[in-house]
């Protein structure tokens, strides 16, 4: 796995367990489970696209890239529903506890890249 996504995935595991302590302080034990299925729902995500992206770091042909950069998308966007899905109706999680997590972890995967681009970029 490359250093990028490391980095990344640690820092959604961060916020993972930076939320729950917030959530632990600010709610209720329900409220936790729910941020962190949230966050692990993006974390999942996450990890479907490293591995995919390493898997795609041997082809050097363009039709077969974008056929899996396709594939990918649709394939996390499926996962997402379905765990999301699992977490509101069989879980009986609570939704929005579970949709901040859900969000908190986006958000780290959004903004990651840039403040380590940020970062390099001032580190030289």
């Amino acid at each position: 796995m490359r250093a990028e996504f490391a980095r990344l995935l640690g820092l959604q595991f961060l916020i993972v367990i930076v939320g729950a302590a917030l959530a632990y302080l600010a709610a209720d034990l329900p409220a936790v489970k729910s941020i962190v299925y949230g966050n692990l729902v993006a974390l999942i995500g996450s990890l479907l696209l490293a591995w995919r992206y390493g898997r795609g770091q041997r082809q050097s042909e363009a039709a077969w890239v974008l056929r899996h950069a396709y594939k990918t998308a649709i394939e996390r966007f499926v996962w997402t529903i379905f765990l999301l899905t699992l977490g509101f109706k069989f879980l009986g999680l609570s939704p929005s506890w579970l949709l901040v997590g859900f969000v908190m972890g986006q958000a780290a995967w959004l903004f990651a890249p840039i403040w380590m681009k940020l970062r390099t970029q001032y580190d030289k």
